[in-house]
Order: C-alpha cells, then sequence, then structure tokens
C-alpha cells in the first residue's frame, strides 16, 4: 500500500472516531495500533476531544507529521463500533487500501436512526418526570416537551449554533412550555417537569469521559471535557433562570 494514502485513511478513522465521540485514550490507541500494525517506525500520537496529531517515520526513513481537527463533535455509538472493527481488521493488516477507503465511504454515509432517536427523546423526558414525583400529567406534558426538543436541536444544528447557545435556547424552550402548562392548570407539579426533561440535556457522558481521561492521565483533555460541562450545565441554569424570571414560574 502507497504509505501516504495509507495515513490519509488512517488519519480520517482518527477524525471520525473524535466527530463521533470516542475517548481520547481510544483515538490515540486506535490509530497507534493501525500505524504500528502496518510496519511504521516512532508512532507518536497526541490527542484532545477536537484535535489530534500524528507523527511517525514511514517505510523509507522519512519523517512524517499530520493533525486533524473536529470542530462539531456528536456521540454516535453506531460509527465508534464500525471504527472499532475497522480499526481491527487494519491493525492485523486483513484489508487492502480499496477496502479501507470502501469502510470510510460506508461510514460516513451510515445515516442516523431519527425515529428510534425521536422515541428516546419522549420516552427518556417522560420516565425521569415520573422519576422525579410527577404524575400522569405531567409524564404527557414531559413527553411532549422531549417530542419538540428533539426538533428544535435538530434545526439548530442544521444552523451550526453552538453548543452552549444550543442549550441555552433549549433550556428556555423546555421551561416555556413546562411553565405554561402550570399557568393554566393543565399539571400540578411544575418542578417534576422541569428536572425530568432536563435531563436530556444534562451532559452526562462529557462528565464520566472527562474523569476517565483525568484518572488515566490525561490531565488537558480531562480538563477540556470537565470545564465543557460545567459551561453546558451553567447554560440549562441560565436558560431556565430567565424563563422563570420572565415567565415568573414557581
Amino acid at each position: 500500500m502507497n504509505d501516504l494514502e495509507t495515513l490519509t485513511a488512517i488519519n480520517e478513522i482518527g477524525y471520525l472516531l473524535l466527530k463521533h465521540g470516542a475517548e481520547i485514550y481510544r483515538v490515540e490507541e486506535s490509530i497507534q495500533r493501525m500505524c504500528e500494525g502496518l510496519g511504521f517506525h516512532d508512532v507518536e500520537v497526541f490527542a484532545i476531544p477536537s484535535y489530534f496529531t500524528l507523527s511517525l517515520t514511514l517505510h523509507d526513513g522519512t519523517p512524517y507529521h499530520s493533525s486533524k481537527r473536529s470542530r462539531t463533535n456528536r456521540i454516535h455509538l453506531d460509527h465508534l463500533y464500525e471504527l472499532n472493527c475497522l480499526v481491527r481488521q487494519i491493525s492485523n493488516q486483513e484489508l487492502t487500501l480499496e477496502q479501507i477507503n470502501q469502510k470510510i465511504h460506508y461510514i460516513k454515509h451510515q445515516k442516523l436512526n431519527f425515529q428510534l432517536i425521536l422515541i428516546g427523546y419522549i420516552v427518556s423526558a417522560a420516565m425521569f418526570c415520573v422519576f422525579f414525583g410527577g404524575g400522569f400529567n405531567e409524564m404527557i406534558v414531559s413527553a411532549i416537551i422531549g417530542f419538540v426538543l428533539y426538533y428544535f436541536i435538530y434545526l439548530m444544528e442544521l444552523l451550526n449554533m453552538n453548543t452552549i447557545v444550543r442549550t441555552i435556547l433549549s433550556s428556555m424552550v423546555l421551561a416555556s412550555i413546562a411553565i405554561i402548562a402550570h399557568k393554566i392548570n393543565i399539571i400540578n407539579d411544575q418542578q417534576s417537569v422541569i428536572t425530568g426533561t432536563l435531563m436530556l440535556l444534562v451532559p452526562g457522558i462529557a462528565i464520566t469521559n472527562s474523569l476517565r481521561d483525568i484518572i488515566g492521565g490525561d490531565f488537558v483533555s480531562g480538563l477540556s471535557r470537565m470545564i465543557e460541562a460545567i459551561l453546558i450545565a451553567a447554560s440549562i441554569a441560565i436558560g431556565v433562570g430567565v424563563m422563570m424570571m420572565l415567565l415568573k414560574g414557581a
């Protein structure tokens, strides 16, 4: 296989791993295993949540360096599963360059199961509401909020809105619906609806990954993820707080 074309494919795999929410250690380890499995020497990989750099020595002794940046990351477990399988096959030299590129093309064009994600939004919002003490009416309103949030977030993603702005606006929308439903006596427990639906926005995976990175010694990536999670949490509080003041929610 041509060294530069092979490394272009490896860089693309690393970029996709970052983009779809892989842990930092997984990104670094995957790139390193692929390069070492294909016979490259002096392989060094450094990654943070939005960027990675790769340096190594080609088969002819020429030094090589590359970097990739992912500006918009979204967790996609189906893609991560396919990418992990691809990494193992490349590390074991089971694929030709043409087959690698075909698999990368397939993964990049694999469609999200939007119907399943919508159901997840609706069911999660309703069940979290019940968990926090809501009744039947509160559960129905929470399910409606989950439905609205799905399309609202999808629209903002199409508009390439910043994560912080997207979170503030989303929390304002869900708080508004809950407060209005309470004011017109559809629900009695406003707080269970707001708290339950806010769980859709809580950055639980970001917090978990940040702690995992810190424990694993990746302090830069761990702290950056932790700061991101804190900012998202603050954005949720700002959005809900603003609407409760404007609409005078209980």
